[in-house]
């Protein structure tokens, strides 16, 4: 997929894989210390993430650092052959902003989860501000198409020289 896709194409297949998935990895950084945590979420509008979690570091870590990275991808079979989407943005919680929760609501598939599951659940909200498409599937071509302030770069894959 070295073509490049113009930006309403791209947001087009970018929000069809982010909705054919719901587990992603979310990468978070607390003191100078990384940690990826497991999460499920729902889109919003204009492809914002939202996140409903009981709790763990994530929380403190995003109201230190509120720079994230959500990775969604499918199955990995080997580095050739794999779809996958990495949202870099800006999060924010329902810790630090209360009417996320009702927003959330707005937009969860379950919004009974958000109404009857108590005060240990929290909401996680990521604003991306650049989203990396790859989809090698069926070629193994592991060109990029990045979304970036509603243009689109791509990013070929480096070639190695292999000496034998």
């Amino acid at each position: 997929m070295n073509r490049l896709m113009d930006p309403v194409e791209l947001k087009e297949h970018i929000r069809e894989f982010l909705k054919e998935h719901r587990q992603a990895s979310l990468a978070t950084c607390l003191n100078n210390i990384p940690r990826s945590s497991p999460v499920q979420y729902f889109l919003g509008a204009d492809l914002d993430i939202y996140i409903i979690s009981a709790g763990g570091e994530k929380f403190k870590a995003i109201a230190e650092n509120p720079t994230v990275c959500l990775l969604v991808n499918t199955e990995y079979i080997n580095y050739r052959r794999i779809k996958g989407v990495q949202v870099f943005g800006k999060a924010k919680s329902s810790t630090g902003d209360a009417f996320l929760i009702d927003e959330a609501k707005i937009y969860a598939p379950d919004p009974y989860l958000l109404e009857y599951g108590g005060e240990e659940l929290k909401v996680i909200k990521i604003r991306p501000y650049e989203i990396v498409y790859l989809n090698s599937l069926e070629k193994g071509d592991r060109t990029k198409q990045i979304l970036k302030l509603n243009t689109v770069e791509l990013k070929e894959e480096e070639k190695y020289a292999i000496k034998h």
